[in-house]
């Protein structure tokens, strides 16, 4: 029985004839040839007609299916992953390096199969068809290939994001192979983790590029407080590169505007202007980050501070807590080479000593014109020892107090009255009580010595040290 609901009439209507005179001349009838009758419905809107009909004439249990072939025909099976193919079971839990294995747990086992059964009225319609859908199969599903090397890539964020995306997206991942995975499914689910995997690339780039950088050039801005800042490594990076069209964001948070030219950043919730600075360092050691920049080859400047700046008047204020005296100007020193060797010796401290550590501390340190320029280039010298004192011991001295190196006798006055003071940093250590005959500190653990002596373990106000890189002369104060 065939093409049913093509005469213009109401499907309904047409099913319930239909089947109820199906109905009427089975019942109760001896049929002994008759086994099965067909009907083609060729419009899904007949067909549903004739299946509603169908389980209101003859109960919940009727089920209309697809008829066997009229004439030869050819069975497409495919899976949801790129190519048309027989039909296989696939584990996606396969070991691979760095156990990634681990992170995949979540997909399904096997591969998705859909069959589609053509049915034709000649085997060339029928292979034309399968052609048809093969193609179109194949022009909406691809492949794609990623060595590990750039899955390894992926943060545990976007590892979840890309089984996610896998899972959602019907996609299938091939694990089998040691070195690589094999990402099938459609084109538009390929394509998006294409793109993770590419993102994720382009970011491990971006990171190596600006850590690199990072150690070159350091980009800083002056905090509300008058305290020089680094700027995160991504916005330093951003800096170096001028791509400051968006502005910045600081590491509090703070979204700036940037002036490159005049150095400036402009926050753009309170309109508060600030300084940027950009410093060039070298491959074995870092300039302090309020020191101002240095040119190559240049390794000793002495840079005038600014009365109002914090740093100045910090300097003064630990200055003043002891000396009545007026100071007159506040020099930072910036040498390049000194440096170098006090922080590789704060390590070396810092290595040795454990909790303690190289004890840093800020002390003072008097002297007179004749050696100050010599102290600026070339540091504290204990070679000296015993022009001002070697109570304990034949090192350098600083004092805890400025007003101990205030003395005329420390900080000798020049022709016009004027005094000098070092405000040094300096390495003290573990440190034991001194004695005028020392020349290098006692046994503490053998084979190691103290770090430095002090005239009083309980109350330290001198300390005294025996190695020249153990201290930096930081800044010069003239006062009077």
């Amino acid at each position: 029985m065939g093409f049913a609901g093509q005469g213009g009439l109401d499907p309904n209507v047409v099913a319930k004839s239909i089947l109820e005179g199906v109905k009427d001349g089975v019942q109760g009838a001896n049929l002994q040839h008759l086994k099965r009758i067909r009907i083609v419905l060729l419009k899904i809107n007949v067909f549903l007609a004739f299946k509603a009909t169908a389980k209101q004439i003859f109960g919940g249990n009727t089920q209309l299916t697809a008829p066997a072939p009229l004439v030869p025909t050819s069975v497409i099976s495919r899976g949801r992953s790129g190519s048309t193919r027989s039909s296989r079971s696939h584990s996606l839990t396969s070991p691979v390096a760095l156990d990634l294995s681990s992170l995949v747990t979540s997909l399904p086992d096997t591969e998705s199969r859909a069959a589609f059964l053509v049915i034709g009225h000649t085997n060339n319609e029928v292979s034309d068809t399968c052609r048809e859908l093969q193609q179109a199969y194949e022009d909406q599903c691809s492949t794609h290939t990623f060595f590990l090397d750039e899955i390894r890539c992926l943060t545990p964020d976007e590892m979840d994001q890309l089984l996610s995306k896998v899972n959602s997206l019907h996609l299938q991942i091939d694990t089998s192979s040691s070195d690589r995975w094999v990402v099938k499914g459609l084109k538009d689910g390929v394509n998006e983790v294409v793109r993770l995997i590419q993102d994720a690339l382009r970011r491990q780039v971006r990171d190596k590029d600006q850590s690199i950088l990072f150690n070159q050039v350091t980009w800083c801005i002056l905090g509300s407080r008058g305290i020089w800042q680094k700027v995160p490594k991504d916005v330093n990076y951003k800096l170096e590169k001028k791509d400051v069209k968006d502005g910045i964001v600081d590491a509090q948070g703070v979204k700036w505007t940037v002036n490159l030219r005049k150095m400036e950043a402009k926050a753009c919730h309170s309109g508060e202007v600030t300084a940027l600075k950009r410093l060039e360092n070298l491959s074995d050691f870092s300039l302090p980050i309020y020191w101002d920049n240095m040119s190559q080859g240049d390794s000793l400047q002495v840079i005038d501070l600014d009365p109002s700046s914090t740093e100045y008047q910090t300097v003064k204020a630990d200055f003043k807590k002891t000396v009545t005296k007026t100071e007159l100007k506040i020099q930072r020193i910036q040498n390049m080479n000194l440096r170098r060797l006090y922080e590789g010796r704060k390590i070396e401290l810092e290595n040795k000593n454990g909790s303690v550590g190289a004890a840093e501390k800020i002390l003072y340190h008097g002297t007179s014109e004749e050696s100050c320029s010599s102290i600026m280039k070339s540091n504290f010298n204990r070679n000296f020892a015993g022009q001002n004192a070697t109570n304990y011991g034949h090192g350098t001295y600083f004092a805890v107090n400025a007003s101990y190196s205030a003395q005329n006798k420390y900080a000798v006055p020049a022709a016009d009255g004027t005094q000098l003071m070092f405000v040094a940093r300096v390495l003290t250590g573990y440190y034991a009580l001194g004695q005028a005959d020392m020349r290098t500190p006692p046994v503490h653990v053998a084979p190691d010595r103290y770090d430095s002596v002090v005239d009083n373990m309980q109350n330290p106000s001198m300390f005294v040290v025996f190695h020249d890189c153990q201290a930096y002369p930081e800044y010069l104060i003239t006062f009077k």
